[in-house]
């Protein structure tokens, strides 16, 4: 009994024909990196160095300010009868430098799930600034200088109607300041 053979002698199978589909695979292979390489030796020029419009809208991005303070402040109702409960009333924005008295700054406030939030009115005695947009309402207005002070005093302030309660932390966790003009 044999257990390693390690000569060819008395092989029961027959060789293999040599296969034409390595050599047609080699040639594609070539054909297609050939066609891509004088393809891609060209120059593509695209509106031939103008600006593309892509529908999507121009926008700038600016900055006045990298370091701004912002509190809100809560007013408690009081009805008789009902639970009583907190709205957001006032938006306070200060430490605003100069570079920003000419702008115009609008804010937004979402809760902790990143949604917009209408916290403002914007209907009949309307706050003043408070617009709306299709996910909610947002102020604008321009910072107000401080005499006397320095380039870092100046403020914006918005009073609010009781729109947004405060039920709890995650209600207005964020606020977004948006440099307009």
């Amino acid at each position: 009994m044999e257990i390693l053979k390690f000569d060819e002698s008395g092989s029961s199978s027959r060789p293999r024909k040599p296969s034409g589909r390595g050599a047609i695979l080699v040639a594609f292979v070539a054909v297609v990196f050939g066609a891509g390489t004088a393809l891609a030796s060209g120059t593509l020029t695209v509106n031939e160095g103008a600006d593309i419009e892509l529908a999507q809208g121009v926008t700038q991005t600016t900055q006045c300010d990298t370091s701004v303070r912002i509190s809100l402040e809560s007013a408690l109702e009081i009805n008789a009868g009902e639970e009583s409960k907190f709205y957001l009333s006032k938006i306070n924005v200060s430490g605003i430098s100069d570079n920003c008295l000419t702008k115009t700054l609008r804010l937004k406030v979402y809760n902790a799930a990143g949604d917009q939030k209408s916290f403002c009115k914007t209907t009949s005695t309307a706050d003043t600034g408070c617009s709306e947009d299709l996910l909610g309402t947002y102020i604008q207005g321009q910072p107000t200088e401080v005499t006397g002070g320095t380039s870092e005093d100046n403020t914006l302030s918005f009073t609010l109607s009781k729109i947004l309660e405060i039920v709890n932390a995650t209600t207005a966790k964020n606020i977004t300041i948006e440099t307009i003009s």
